[in-house]
């Protein structure tokens, strides 16, 4: 049994975490942390998160008040909260799942920095058949990249904050770290927030006279809660380190 804490609780992505969580019999839930002044504070987070039923877990201000609880934390909220998240599990020694996006090059290298002293995993995507399309990406680039133009058109709703994607930032990395020729400034980003448009991430291969298109369509985000649950599994009881989503499909998990 993986005793975590959960962050945002009324978040979009960390609800459906805290409700696959909740389903899950190797996952034990013993509390949740939002923002100081959010009106959950105290409460119990299994009505919070949508749940339908009180399920023991109380949501704190403070991470301070119940990391020594758990065995490892998940955090998809905001930057902010994410790097007070990070302080905290390296001080206890707590492994920290994130999946939050937007952070600056020098928030990325501290967290990066964490897989020094403790197990880290920072993924921007936890599906895994995104995970599954940055491996063909990467194939794809290998063989086409001196051969076209390589585009990534990705759309989210209106209330996601950052652009380009985490997921487009990593998808095109994994581009350019396996095609000779390109780098990532050679990739062209196009993002879209409109409304309540699904997580969409298209990336076209454009050749003289043809293309070719991978594109991932997420219709409903327990795709992602799903994913992180399993990296929950994956990441309890290992040894400092970097690990990703790709380490948690090979493991079969």
């Amino acid at each position: 049994m993986v005793k975590i804490v959960v962050t945002a609780p009324r978040g979009n992505m960390d609800s459906l975490i805290l409700q696959e969580a909740h389903r899950n019999e190797e996952i034990q839930i013993v509390g949740a942390v939002g923002s100081p002044g959010r009106d959950y504070i105290g409460k119990d987070a299994g009505p919070v998160a949508g749940i339908g039923e009180e399920i023991g877990a109380i949501v704190y201000d403070d991470i301070e008040e119940v990391i020594d609880r758990c065995d490892l934390v998940v955090d998809f909220s905001t930057v902010e909260l994410s790097m007070e998240v990070l302080k905290s599990c390296l001080a206890h020694g707590k492994p920290l799942i994130c999946g939050t996006t937007g952070f600056s090059e020098g928030q990325t290298k501290e967290l990066l920095a964490a897989g020094e002293n403790i197990p880290m995993m920072k993924a921007a995507n936890t599906s895994y058949v995104v995970n599954v399309m940055r491996k063909l990406l990467g194939e794809a680039a290998l063989k086409l990249g001196d051969k076209c133009k390589i585009e990534i058109i990705e759309m989210h709703s209106e209330t996601k904050r950052d652009a380009p994607s985490g997921t487009a930032i990593e998808l095109a990395e994994e581009m350019a770290s396996m095609a000779a020729d390109k780098t990532y400034e050679d990739i062209a980003f196009h993002s879209v927030r409109a409304g309540n448009t699904p997580s969409t991430h298209r990336v076209i291969f454009g050749c003289m006279g043809e293309k070719l298109e991978i594109s991932h369509d997420a219709y409903d985000w327990r795709c992602y809660a799903a994913g992180a649950c399993d990296a929950v599994l994956f990441l309890a009881g290992r040894k400092p380190g970097l690990y990703t989503m790709e380490d948690v499909i090979e493991a079969g998990i």
